[in-house]
């Protein structure tokens, strides 16, 4: 366990350290955005906190550079869309953030993600902090050997809260609940676990059939079952 914890605050300095002398993007206010939006490689991307950013459609923020949206726990960052009231169970009304390749890096610290149809990390290393992921149909995709680290965040009210499809996320200290899925686990994955409080979803955790003969996935399944019992 204390290892697992020094790798998630070594990687959290080294994400938010930036690339040197790269272009730099700041959203410094509230704003809107009428259309896709992506961060190129070797660009940083940061956004300020108490900023909210709207989408006006069903649009991408797509990142292959760095995006910093650090927040704090009084001026938190918020991804949601024009009109959408807040903790609304509304069909998604955006497409999601999307941290894509292995140059892509993410910093999300006190964030919260409403109505998008998926946030994905593919092939990525994001953090996500003290984040919220609410009313969502995917709260948090990880797929192609992402390794995304989530800690101390929330899951309420998504379709599905966490789901792993060949990838490695690092789950610390999460709560995850009021979901209809809790954490989908799909083909070739393989979790890292702290204490997180897995509750009162319609389906806690939910494995794909074809995985009944892979040694890894029954352990894990048996994992959850004691982690459920000790609750």
């Amino acid at each position: 366990m204390v290892r697992t914890a020094f790798v998630f605050t070594t990687l959290l300095t080294l994400v938010a350290q930036g690339f040197a002398g790269a272009p730099a993007w700041v959203f410094g206010r509230d704003t809107v955005l009428s259309g896709p939006i992506e961060v190129p490689e070797n660009t940083t991307c940061t956004i300020k906190p108490g900023v909210t950013v709207r989408f006006s459609g069903y649009f991408k923020f797509v990142v292959h550079g760095l995006l910093i949206a650090e927040g704090s726990a009084d001026k938190p960052i918020t991804f949601t869309c024009v009109g959408r009231p807040r903790g609304s169970m509304e069909a998604p009304c955006w497409y999601g953030i999307m941290v894509m390749g292995q140059k892509a890096e993410g910093l999300f610290r006190h964030c919260r993600f409403e109505g998008a149809f998926r946030n994905l990390a593919w092939e990525s290393r994001p953090v996500f902090d003290s984040c919220e992921f609410v009313g969502n149909r995917c709260g948090l995709y990880c797929a192609k050997n992402a390794v995304a680290h989530v800690k101390n965040c929330g899951f309420y009210r998504n379709m599905c809260g966490i789901t792993a499809d060949f990838a490695d996320p690092l789950l610390l200290d999460n709560v995850i609940s009021d979901n209809t899925i809790g954490i989908y686990l799909q083909t070739g994955t393989r979790l890292v676990l702290g204490k997180n409080i897995v509750t009162h979803n319609r389906t806690d955790i939910r494995t794909e059939p074809s995985l009944k003969g892979d040694t890894g996935a029954s352990a894990m399944r048996n994992l959850w079952e004691r982690m459920d019992q000790l609750q």
